[in-house]
């Protein structure tokens, strides 16, 4: 069965995005129940696989604005920078974290150890040593207020003296980490693309599933009707 994504993007509003879905969907088309086996878990996958990809636009923009500053030899786009960095972390370490009762269902970093094709520069501990970094700067730093090697905010005081009268001023430093080396980037882009590829992979066999689940008469049955309604 051939597999196509249609991705709807929009403004917060109060209407759900159930209502949303409803109105956008193709009078042709069945959303399927999730209370059929592997459809919740498949629509998982799916939501998963949309966060990884959006990962992947996320590096890609920074790689872009790294290259134009190293070029320019000028630090540019500080905040967009800021928050494409905070957006790929925080999204990327979604896929990994448990949701309560009814959330969605999380992944785990073991699936790149199977089958990891063969780089010339890069060992799958590297990725995995990767990984932890960034799931350390979404848990303490980026989600968090924990005390962290990313950040410090310290307060001091500037004197000057002119010889007769003592100044001083209260000042602070605020410093924090919102970038990625070259070879971070690289790590990371890496790391994405692998992980989709085995999400993609589980995703293709629990449409097999469904279909075999939901069974070819049926199939027939609801297609031909909702066909006929167009």
């Amino acid at each position: 069965m051939p597999v196509r994504t249609e991705k709807i993007f929009g403004d917060v509003t109060p209407k759900s995005v159930e209502e949303i879905l409803l109105k956008e969907l193709p009078k042709n088309s069945w959303l399927i129940d999730e209370k059929i086996k592997f459809v919740k878990q498949l629509n998982n996958y799916i939501s998963i696989i949309d966060d990884l990809e959006n990962v992947k636009d996320l590096i890609q923009e920074l790689v872009v604005i790294r290259e134009k500053e190293v070029k320019a030899n000028k630090e540019e786009r500080r905040l967009i920078k800021r928050a494409l960095f905070i957006t790929a972390i925080i999204n990327y370490a979604r896929c990994f974290n448990s949701t309560k009762k009814d959330g969605r269902n999380s992944i785990d970093i073991k699936l790149i150890r199977k089958d990891f094709p063969k780089y010339n520069d890069i060992e799958v501990a590297d990725l995995l040593r990767f990984h932890k970094y960034i799931m350390g700067l979404r848990n303490t730093f980026i989600a968090h207020a924990d005390r962290n090697i990313y950040e410090t905010d310290r307060a001091h005081i500037e004197f000057e003296y002119d010889g007769k009268i003592l100044n001083s001023t209260f000042s602070h430093y605020s410093i924090k980490v919102f970038s990625f080396d070259e070879v971070q980037l690289k790590n990371f882009f890496i790391l994405t693309n692998l992980l989709l590829i085995k999400v993609e992979e589980k995703k293709r066999a629990l449409v097999d599933k469904v279909k075999n689940k939901v069974g070819n008469r049926k199939l027939l049955e609801i297609g031909l009707k909702l066909s006929k309604k167009t």
